[in-house]
């Protein structure tokens, strides 16, 4: 099983014990800390591919721009890609942005965008009825029902922050532009 449920009970004792959530509410918070803090993985630059490279893969110089191949499009649902350099083998690798949950949940890295695809499905899985929110300036993130306060709460599975709407106007000083939510019945 992809999500260890035994840990984000644990998780969610933690959390209960802690007193700001309670119930279902401090189970999605569970979640969320099992998923930056265990399964998925924030990728500015990705390491270099190649086994054989000898530099640790760090050493990433991004080179522009490339086409999906036919099966990044249509597995992972890729719109693009970034290509890098590796400075240490001096070899080009891809970095496609894939936005199909299944895909993500194999590869388990990326940016907000896959951020939250991956967790917006994680969520739905678990029966949270969740939407995905994207800001045209260039955020994503989900949003999960509270059956407890009977409100959208905000989700951010890259800060692990829940219900801090005001984090990216107040905290990153970001002025939001246009935010849509898509959910499976809107």
């Amino acid at each position: 099983a992809v999500i260890p449920l035994e840990t984000i009970a644990q998780y969610a004792e933690e959390v209960v014990a802690q007193g700001e959530w309670t119930g279902r509410d401090a189970y999605l918070k569970a979640l969320m800390r099992w998923f930056k803090k265990d399964f998925f993985k924030w990728c500015n630059k990705p390491n270099c591919p190649f086994e054989d490279c000898g530099k640790g893969g760090k050493h990433q110089v991004g080179v522009g721009g490339g086409t999906p191949t036919e099966e990044e499009r249509t597995d992972g649902w890729a719109g693009r890609v970034e290509l890098y350099q590796c400075q240490g083998c001096n070899r080009q690798h891809r970095f496609p942005r894939f936005n199909n949950p299944s895909m993500l949940l194999r590869s388990r890295k990326g940016r907000c965008g896959e951020w939250a695809n991956c967790f917006t499905l994680i969520c739905r899985t678990m029966n949270f009825e969740a939407r995905h929110i994207s800001d045209w300036t260039d955020h994503v993130w989900t949003e999960v029902w509270s059956e407890n306060k009977q409100e959208w709460l905000h989700a951010d599975p890259c800060e692990n922050k829940l219900n801090k709407p005001k984090l990216y106007e107040v905290g990153w000083h970001k002025k939001l532009s246009y935010v849509l939510a898509s959910a499976k019945d809107h």
